[in-house]
C-alpha cells in the first residue's frame, strides 16, 4: 500500500519502544527465568477453558556427520565455532 512519508514515519515509530522500556515478552511465563513451563500453562489452559492446545514438535538435533580431512583424510573432531566481531557503537568511538 503506498504511504506518504511521514504517514510510514509515524507507523514505524509506533513499534520503537521508549527509553526504559522492555518489551512485554520478556515478563511472564515467557520470560527465560520463568519457573513455569509451557506445559504447565497449557494444562491451565485446558482446565480453565476446556479445550486443548495441540503439542508443538521439538525439532530433532541430529548430530553433524564427521568429516575427513582433504589433505590427509584423517577424522576431523569439532571443537568450536569462532564468529567474526562486529564492531558496536561504543567500540567505533
Amino acid at each position: 500500500m503506498p504511504l506518504a512519508a511521514f504517514e510510514f514515519i509515524r507507523r514505524f515509530l509506533q513499534h520503537v519502544l521508549p527509553k526504559g522500556f522492555m518489551k512485554i515478552r520478556y515478563y511472564g511465563f515467557l520470560n527465560p527465568t520463568s519457573s513455569i513451563t509451557l506445559t504447565r500453562v497449557a494444562t491451565l489452559i485446558h482446565l480453565t477453558f476446556g479445550f486443548n492446545l495441540p503439542p508443538q514438535e521439538q525439532p530433532t538435533m541430529n548430530p553433524p556427520a564427521s568429516c575427513t580431512c582433504l589433505h590427509c583424510g584423517g577424522l576431523l573432531i569439532y571443537r568450536a565455532s569462532l564468529f567474526p566481531l562486529i564492531p558496536t557503537p561504543q567500540d567505533t568511538g
